[in-house]
């Protein structure tokens, strides 16, 4: 592997040489009180490449790309765009230099077309007519292979069309150098090609993409050079045909760690009585649109089935019904035979369901609570915890040590706040929380989204090996390869109901891909 040393620091790895870079970042530093997020960072990006930023949660990409798109002022360093030093006092400010964002979750207002998108975003001097920016728009969407119509109504759009109605908004406005926060999370692999496509037009159109991604494939696949940071510094930058996935991991996080967690064939039939039975259920949301519709499925003990499709498909609203967080409007929902539809959410958790939400922050996490009460919440008045109702603070904190350590939580302590940790052991807490509650059937929705590598594998075997145990357990996943590895079956969503449900032996991702996106089931095998 070759990696450039940065002049005047021996043994550091920097930035590779070559002309006026588009962007170069020299010596950033950023804290949040004690927490040092970026630690004298420098690296640049050349002009008309596709550069990724990798590195494990908590490495310090996010606080990066902030500064980088004038959300945050660093504490000290410089940034220059094209040669030039700037200073960003906002995002807009950062837009007008030449400096855009493709966020990972779409900011666009979903009732507004893409024309009224973009002009919500000008401000100041003469503001174009709609047709005008329309036809602008329709300009640089033919130009860039972009294909999106400027007068459709964002809400009508798929994941993938948002994002490239994003990258068009960030052309209209100038920007040279585009940011892309995890811009597949949500897009199923057929999506993903075409967004490829997209990016490797734009860079011959001479636009510069900064790719931040935990997708190391895809990494590998469309990147030109790649920084790779580490608890806050930048610890390589190298080129991608020079490396590859294994050794980008080995950087990250310093020591090997497997890429994927593969479930073997599962040795329980599903025969007998299943452990859950979802038959024929709706949910409407608060408009009464309906967003799950005739929804049906089984989970055997011992069984991984999991829900998938592109996000935005029913499965947030399937699981807050299943849960009690949501009433159904008509279906029926099951647990070892017993009817629960109308069930609390309390005494389906009593019931043995254990729940990993996909808003760790809203529903799973207090942020402003202790490590330490986060993983005894909801046990924390049951023995050996607690007796009579007075809690035993020495059980308490032996059950903390040895869950943080069996869990591999890092945490500055057992009384820190919990959000003073990063995302990805934010996630381990909450499984620990749910695993040693040791539930008969553990729902687990988007569990290892926008974590690393390692936290994910972690989480993944985690599931594995409690399947392997007995317990049943509903995945809820838009990640396609996770599914295809781990599921015994996959229920796929489409505009809310079941488009199809595929067989382990029928598991690829280009078959769940497929149904994903509503094709038939004879076109969606692999």
């Amino acid at each position: 592997m070759s990696v450039t040393k940065a002049q005047g620091r021996p043994g550091e790895e920097a930035p590779l040489a070559g002309p006026v870079p588009e962007l170069r970042v020299e010596g950033i530093s950023k804290a949040f009180g004690p927490v040092r997020a970026n630690v004298d960072v420098s690296f640049s990006v050349r002009r008309a490449t596709i550069h990724a930023v990798v590195g494990e949660n908590g490495a310090g990409k996010t606080t990066l790309m902030r500064i980088i798109y004038g959300l945050y002022r660093p504490d000290a360093g410089t940034l220059e765009l094209g040669g030039q030093p700037v200073v960003f006092d906002s995002p807009r400010d950062a837009l007008r230099k030449g400096v855009g964002m493709v966020h990972q979750h779409s900011l666009l207002v979903k009732e507004f077309t893409v024309v009224d998108n973009v002009l919500l975003t000008l401000s100041g001097g003469r503001r174009p007519g709609r047709r005008e920016v329309a036809e602008r728009l329709r300009r640089l969407s033919d130009a860039n292979g972009l294909h999106v119509d400027p007068w459709t109504t964002v809400g009508t759009m798929s994941v993938g069309a948002r994002q490239r109605t994003e990258i068009l908004a960030a052309l209209y406005h100038g920007a040279r150098l585009m940011i892309l926060d995890e811009p597949t999370t949500v897009l199923t692999p057929q999506e993903a090609d075409r967004l490829f496509d997209v990016l490797a037009g734009l860079r011959a159109q001479g636009s510069t993409l900064l790719l931040v991604t935990h997708k190391l494939r895809e990494v590998m696949r469309v990147s030109d050079e790649v920084t790779v940071l580490r608890r806050g510094r930048v610890v390589a930058q190298v080129s991608t045909s020079a490396t590859d996935e294994q050794e980008l991991v080995r950087m990250m996080i310093g020591k090997d760690v497997p890429l994927e967690v593969t479930r073997p064939q599962a040795q329980t039939a599903t025969a007998g009585s299943p452990r859950l039975e979802v038959r024929r259920l709706c949910v409407l949301d608060r408009e009464g649109v309906a967003r799950v519709q005739d929804v049906s499925f089984d989970v055997y003990p011992g069984e991984i089935v999991a829900v998938t499709g592109v996000e935005g498909n029913g499965q947030t609203e399937l699981t807050h019904a299943l849960m009690g967080l949501w009433r159904p409007s008509s279906g029926e929902v099951r647990l070892e035979g017993e009817p629960v539809t109308d069930w609390s959410v309390d005494r389906r958790r009593r019931a043995g369901i254990g729940y990993i939400p996909e808003d760790r922050m809203h529903l799973g996490i207090n942020l402003l609570a202790s490590v330490r009460d986060n993983l005894t919440l909801g046990r924390h008045r049951d023995p050996p915890l607690a007796r009579r109702g007075v809690r035993n603070l020495r059980a308490v904190d032996a059950f903390v040590e040895r869950a943080l350590a069996e869990y591999q939580v890092v945490a500055p302590s057992a009384q820190s706040p919990a959000d003073t940790l990063s995302g990805g052991n934010l996630q381990k807490l909450l499984v620990a929380r749910e695993v040693l509650r040791s539930p008969r059937l553990l729902i687990a929705a988007q569990p290892t989204q926008g974590v690393d590598v390692a936290a994910a594998h972690f989480i993944r075997s985690t599931l594995v090996e409690l399947a392997r145990q007995g317990t049943s357990i509903l995945l809820v996943s838009s990640d396609l390869a996770e599914v295809a590895n781990l599921a015994d079956r996959a229920v796929v969503l489409y505009n809310g109901r079941v488009s199809g449900t595929l067989v382990r032996a029928e598991l690829s991702e280009t078959a769940i891909g497929r149904l994903a996106m509503g094709l038939a089931r004879e076109e969606a095998s692999p």
